[in-house]
């Protein structure tokens, strides 16, 4: 019997597919003769100990607007998969959080689970960063508005702020002690100092854009270059950020040598990093992306390679 591949992600009607990872998992997958069974992540049951995951068997096509059908819908155990993927949309919310609980109940009874639920579950991807933080670019975590305006100060005035659970560049703000509006966005993303947020240095190569580097198994498999467009100091693809190719350099593999084997031990089998001048930004463990462009701009094909290292 062909082996079964889970894809616990968002609705299917709803994706990009020419810029989707996990449309690309789910080619990858087929093309290798494995059935693909789409699961929405509110449909993962617990029976004692055994888990259920309702959802569809899907036939996939790489063209835009009839890019799927549905074989069968069906639910299935857990425990008879090859492999399944954890791919919802981020934020790590409450119902992220129970579905990683649940997935980890298949895990335990043998079942290959991409990212391990219980290092997706460790792994904030903005402090997971920080494990490696001689890598990273001089960061405060506070609630506190004294320390932050001090640190901007210590920094030549100006510097990034973000909160420690957003994602695709929401609230990502430049600040600067010389900017009026830089006290209330401070307590408008700490919540009027009730919540931590996380402070860096400006880096002002970050105008000639940022590396996203994926690594399989704790090992670069490729990378791209996000270039922030029209005024923005973001270059997240889905604000308007070109991609364009990139070279692995030297200090790309310090940090690879540096995460390599904690990855592997805490189960984060495929990651996206982002890298600005050499320096560790982020660490993307939920949901990562860039394949399809990698692939499209003459990369490897990672989504075929992850696949096929699942067998």
């Amino acid at each position: 019997m062909a082996s079964t591949i889970v894809f616990v992600m968002d609705p299917l009607e709803g994706i990009g597919i020419e810029a989707d990872t996990s449309f690309a998992f789910m080619l990858a997958a087929q093309a290798q003769g494995s059935r693909v069974f789409h699961v929405r992540p509110g449909d993962i049951s617990l029976h004692g100990r055994d888990i259920s995951l309702g959802g569809s068997f899907v036939e996939v096509f790489d063209r835009a607007g009839d890019h799927f059908r549905v074989i069968e819908q069906a639910r299935i155990w857990a425990r008879d998969c090859d492999a399944i993927f954890i791919r919802t949309d981020p934020p790590f919310d409450e119902a992220y959080l129970t579905a990683t609980w649940l997935l980890s109940c298949a895990e335990r009874q043998g079942v290959r689970v991409v990212n391990s639920p219980a290092g997706i579950r460790s792994a904030n991807e903005k402090l997971y960063a920080l494990e490696f933080a001689e890598y990273c670019p001089q960061t405060l975590v506070t609630s506190s508005q004294d320390q932050i305006l001090e640190f901007l100060e210590q920094h030549g005035g100006s510097g990034i702020v973000k909160p420690l659970n957003g994602h695709g560049g929401f609230g990502v703000l430049r600040v600067s002690t010389e900017d009026s509006n830089t006290k209330a966005i401070i307590g408008l993303l700490s919540q009027e100092g009730s919540r931590p947020i996380l402070v860096q240095e400006f880096l002002p190569e970050a105008a000639n854009g940022d590396k996203r580097i994926i690594l399989v198994n704790g090992e670069i498999r490729g990378g791209i270059m996000r270039v922030p467009q029209g005024g923005d100091h973001r270059g997240n693809v889905h604000v308007g950020g070109r991609v364009v190719t990139c070279e692995i350099d030297e200090s790309d593999r310090a940090i690879e040598a540096a995460m390599g084997e904690r990855l592997r031990a805490d189960g984060l089998y495929f990651v996206g990093i982002d890298v600005i001048a050499g320096k560790l930004i982020e660490v993307n463990v939920t949901s990562p992306t860039l394949v399809r462009e990698i692939a499209r701009l003459g990369g490897p094909d990672i989504a075929a390679e992850v696949i096929r290292s699942l067998f």
